[in-house]
């Protein structure tokens, strides 16, 4: 063989290149292919101070109008579920149950778009018990919005919670609360939100799952990360693998769930992008969860509809599409009447 021979190489056949790199006969991979579900948390409980010292006169929307305004923009900058703590317009700070003034900003941001409505509709009264009330704000909604002809219009959806407490004027997420919670929401046409923390998963599984006392599927699963008492989400790269390990550990016990993750905190946004990469269904953003808009940098919202926009960009750049409002009640099973 001469020296010229050494530095000729034979042509690329196709099947040389069939040999080497099969690509075009791998099958896809499903992970991502579920549309997501984009929750926004508008106006959330956060001090007006901490916008009003960096600069940013207009946030947390205060005024009705801002407040639907503010709805508004997050629908249409892709969020199909809206959960809210309104603000009094007088002192602007949030309320956990003013059914009046939920309902007025409800119903005219109703009248521009259309969503799903999910809020806190438990409370609790410690003259009667310790234990979180599941029924009675809830019930004054559903019966406020059958009065007006619109049914479960202001309760389409509410959360059933797992968080701990620390603190003596809280009240306790006992199991007989959140059964009785999920009898009656499941018996009155309200989709239940399970917001829950990867430690008191189990507990809640045995609670409704388990005896089969939770009927309404898919499952409707929100992990918290990063808030109510979950503290999981300070640094990488365990975040991330606290993020594996819990979507990871639902789907193995409850492989019809739909799995949303509620994230907060510095790191967020990598605990949001760790949860689209593994199929995710549905993440919460929003003014109330989401102070810093990066954990590198001090870059925060300057609109309500922030970090919806930001959530919806890079869902798309990695193939997700984003799920409608009906698309998003017809994957949950929630019915309005």
């Amino acid at each position: 063989m001469s020296q010229a021979d050494l530095t000729v190489h034979d042509p690329i056949t196709p099947e040389h290149v069939q040999e080497r790199s099969p690509m075009p006969d791998q099958p896809r991979i499903t992970t991502m292919d579920k549309k997501l579900v984009i929750e926004a948390a508008i106006p959330g409980w956060q001090p007006v101070r901490w916008w009003e010292e960096r600069g940013v006169k207009n946030l947390p929307p205060r005024t009705i109008e801002a407040q639907v305004d503010a709805i508004e923009e997050c629908v249409r900058a892709g969020a199909s579920v809206i959960h809210t703590h309104p603000r009094h317009p007088g002192d602007g700070l949030p309320r956990l149950h003013a059914p009046e003034l939920l309902m007025e900003i409800m119903d005219k941001a109703l009248d521009r778009v259309d969503f799903i409505t999910s809020h806190h509709t438990w409370g609790w009264d410690f003259k009667k018990s310790r234990a979180a009330d599941y029924i009675s704000y809830g019930k004054e909604l559903l019966e406020r919005g059958k009065a007006k002809g619109v049914g479960n219009r202001y309760v389409q959806s509410a959360l059933i919670m797992t968080e701990g407490t620390w603190r003596e004027d809280r009240p306790l997420h006992t199991v007989r609360s959140i059964r009785e919670g999920v009898a009656w929401m499941e018996a009155n046409g309200v989709k239940p939100m399970y917001s829950t923390q990867c430690h008191a998963f189990t507990e809640l599984k045995r609670a409704v799952f388990d005896n089969g006392l939770a009927k309404s599927k898919p499952y409707w699963i929100a992990i918290q990360m990063g808030k109510h008492c979950d503290d999981q989400t300070f640094a990488d790269p365990w975040t991330h693998i606290q993020v594996i390990n819990n979507m990871q550990m639902i789907k193995e016990a409850l492989p019809d769930a739909f799995i949303g993750i509620h994230a907060s905190g510095r790191n967020w946004l990598p605990v949001v992008t760790q949860s689209l990469l593994l199929g995710c269904e549905l993440v919460r953003v929003g003014l109330e969860d989401q102070f810093y808009l990066y954990p590198h940098r001090d870059d925060i919202s300057h609109k309500a509809s922030d970090t919806v926009e930001l959530v919806a960009r890079i869902a798309r750049a990695l193939g997700r599409e984003i799920a409608t409002v009906k698309e998003a009640r017809e994957r949950l099973g929630i019915v309005l009447g």
